[in-house]
């Protein structure tokens, strides 16, 4: 008898906790998710207040986010914007938070069904073209689809920029 309601407790222990082990991934993704909408638009922001173009960079340090001061067609080492709030870079590792770990950034920034790693927001605080960042190469306006991609095990959730106005959406 002493067996059997033994069990019965670890039986309903195991059907408490194992759901709440995969909320994890979505709270990872989630707080992932805000990280990535944060930084798309402030290289928004950042673009319609200084008047000139402004590259987010999801490519050169994978799960990081930089807003640099660039066009994408200067060769030489691009200045990261400071966020004027905290006077800091703006460089947001997204995975390696304690509450994001474990996410893949992966940056979907389409030209001619191609994705490149960075978007360039011109001074109107719009899309105005795709970038490859490791060389620092305009590839053409971004078409619809572009985005960032996060996941984590077999979830997934998208980050959306609508090209023709720069308007960020996803969960």
């Amino acid at each position: 008898m002493e067996m059997l309601l033994v069990v019965a407790l670890l039986a309903v222990l195991a059907a408490v906790v194992v759901p709440n082990l995969d909320s994890g991934d979505d709270q990872r993704l989630e707080v992932a998710a805000g990280e990535v909408r944060e930084a798309l638009r402030f290289a928004r922001a950042e673009a319609l207040r200084r008047q000139q173009g402004v590259l987010l960079d999801a490519e050169s340090s994978p799960g990081r986010l930089k807003v640099l001061d660039t066009d994408c067609t200067s060769m030489g080492s691009p200045k990261v914007v400071n966020d004027p709030r905290t006077k800091r870079a703006f460089d947001v590792d997204v995975t390696g938070g304690p509450f994001s770990a474990g996410v893949v950034v992966t940056p979907r920034f389409m030209v001619g069904g191609n994705a490149w790693g960075g978007v360039i927001f011109n001074a109107a605080g719009v899309a105005s073209a795709a970038c490859q960042v490791t060389g620092m190469s305009n590839k053409g306006a971004p078409e619809t689809g572009s985005g960032v991609v996060l996941s984590r095990g077999n979830r997934q959730v998208t980050i959306a920029l609508d090209v023709a106005t720069g308007r960020v959406t996803g969960p």
